[in-house]
């Protein structure tokens, strides 16, 4: 499997575990993904959502030989339950666009950022939206249009992020900030993230 999956309390922990592929996200893991996320807001267990990834490569962007749900690019906004993002290393296109749908983003320092894809000739509509979303359009269009990699301070910066910490405390500052999350009133967060949903329409 490309994804692992854990319950810890009131939070569902998803980690993406393929670093040989450098978490390349294909059909497969797009759709265990997006499974796993659908079954916790169904779960009246799970309160919060954790995502991470294992080695050095959080995403390396997207498999495009194979056809991923659009939904894999925003899920962030139809979710009635928090989802925390743990990010490390390195973010390639499809990964930043994981990283935005994020409603809490915490990255190691020293990680970078990029959407790369015009490198190779190729675009995803569904990246550059997501994006676009977090940053607005005009960085976002920026960033596709040039492919240059960023860091993390401006992604903290242009609000892509929301704190960054050293690699050793990442694990612990995000399963802290989920936790709470998970344990907090549940119709309060609810109602925080309908509202989120009705503004951006």
């Amino acid at each position: 499997m490309n994804l692992r999956v854990e319950q810890d309390g009131r939070v569902r922990r998803l980690t993406l575990a393929a670093p040989a592929r450098r978490n390349i996200l294909d059909a497969a893991l797009a759709a265990q993904l997006l499974n796993e996320l659908r079954d916790a807001q169904a779960h009246p267990d799970t309160g919060a959502i954790l995502v991470d990834a294992e080695g050095p490569v959080f995403c390396g962007g997207l498999d495009f030989t194979q056809p991923v749900p659009d939904e894999i690019f925003t899920f962030g906004g139809s979710s009635s339950k928090p989802i925390v993002m743990a990010m490390q290393g390195v973010a390639v296109s499809a990964g930043v666009a994981l990283i935005a749908n994020a409603h809490v983003a915490i990255v190691a320092q020293g990680s970078s950022f990029g959407l790369t894809d015009i490198r190779e000739g190729r675009c995803h509509p569904g990246i550059l939206g997501a994006v676009a979303a977090a940053i607005g359009d005009r960085r976002a269009r920026e960033l596709s249009l040039t492919g240059r990699v960023f860091t993390a301070p401006e992604a903290l910066a242009w609000g892509l992020v929301h704190a960054i910490t050293p690699p050793f405390e990442l694990d612990d500052r995000a399963s802290a900030v989920a936790k709470a999350l998970g344990n907090a009133d549940s119709s309060a967060v609810s109602t925080i993230l309908a509202f989120s949903r009705a503004t951006a329409d």
